[in-house]
């Protein structure tokens, strides 16, 4: 399996929203900049979050983005689901997915359904309290340990 970049710009900013020591609101651009996502992208990427009920959103000059809950109510599951949908190994995990010719006496279904499983269990077992961290700042702190 391979996370795509959405899903890994997802985690990285719902990260850095949890690492922020307060709950206020915080602005798009701030975001992008922190956790070095294309901001065009970001927005996009935040929109499918408040759908999802994990971020929410107020719009305007004071506006900005929070977490919707607390950060350790928030898995990768979520996240992950959240951009890509739900998770599967091979197509016929799929809902609905009954038109593999093979499907009645496929070897090779328990099998991929005790990796998902797995992986799901991985994914909804880690939360974003456990990847929040003091580093989550702005970029040019991020530079300025790096020297």
């Amino acid at each position: 399996m391979h996370v795509s970049r959405k899903a890994d710009y997802a985690v990285r900013s719902l990260a850095y929203l949890a690492g922020r020591p307060d709950s206020g609101l915080v602005l798009i651009s701030e975001i992008a900049e922190a956790m070095v996502v294309p901001r065009a992208f970001l927005s996009k990427i935040m929109r499918e979050m408040v759908d999802a009920g994990l971020v929410l959103s107020q719009p305007g000059r004071k506006g900005g983005y929070r977490l919707a809950r607390e950060s350790s109510e928030i898995t990768f599951r979520h996240i992950i689901e959240a951009v890509e949908g739900p998770i599967h190994m091979v197509p016929c995990q799929e809902d609905g997915a009954d038109d593999c010719l093979m499907s009645s006496s496929c070897t090779q279904v328990p099998i991929w359904d005790r990796i998902r499983s797995s992986m799901l269990d991985v994914f909804s077992e880690y939360t974003l309290d456990q990847v929040k961290s003091p580093a989550m700042r702005p970029n040019v702190e991020l530079i300025q340990v790096g020297r």
